[in-house]
């Protein structure tokens, strides 16, 4: 069986989603269970309602049909994931949004990805380098697994614009360099 890029953005999205909506079920058996602890269970609620409206949101821009009129949700988005990633610059095309989110995986005790120009970099204290990374985002080359979906679709989305990558990576940084 043939696995298309569609099933695998679809299951990343909703592996992504899929803690935010567990706190959110969880929060209601609690106060089902212990309406005692109403304020912490409120909070909980809260918090994981506001990471999946925000991941939507972002998951629309980057993957859905186009809103020009909608604010850039890139820096929400990295904002809840569960290592800390500041973005420096913003995000103006679906593009750049897929191609921050393929770098802030790269991250793993968070970091910084910067915009600049046709450039993008990810810097931080750990940096996980991927050499099936450099395939996919370059050639398109791809094992198909959730995790690469993004890279793939950024791939896609390039080629389509006719921009190509040039992708290197080393233990201190990222970087994507789009060119036309």
């Amino acid at each position: 069986m043939s696995v298309s890029l569609t099933n695998l953005v679809y299951t990343r999205i909703s592996h992504d989603l899929s803690n935010a909506a567990g706190a959110v079920y969880n929060g209601t058996e609690l106060l089902a269970e212990d309406p005692v602890g109403v304020q912490e269970t409120a909070v909980l609620l809260q918090n994981s309602a506001r990471v999946l409206m925000v991941r939507l949101k972002f998951f629309r821009q980057a993957f859905g049909l186009p809103n020009i009129e909608a604010d850039d949700a890139t820096p929400d988005y990295l904002e809840t994931l569960s290592t800390p990633v500041k973005l420096v610059g913003f995000c103006v095309d679906p593009l750049c949004k897929v191609c921050v989110m393929v770098l802030a995986d790269c991250l793993i005790r968070g970091g910084t990805v910067q915009i600049e120009d046709d450039k993008i970099t990810a810097t931080g204290p750990a940096i996980k380098v991927a050499p099936e990374l450099r395939h996919v985002l370059e050639d398109g080359q791809s094992v198909a697994t959730p995790t690469l979906a993004p890279a793939l679709y950024a791939f896609r989305l390039a080629e389509k614009q006719h921009i190509r990558f040039l992708f290197q990576a080393d233990e201190e940084k990222q970087v994507i360099s789009l060119k036309k």
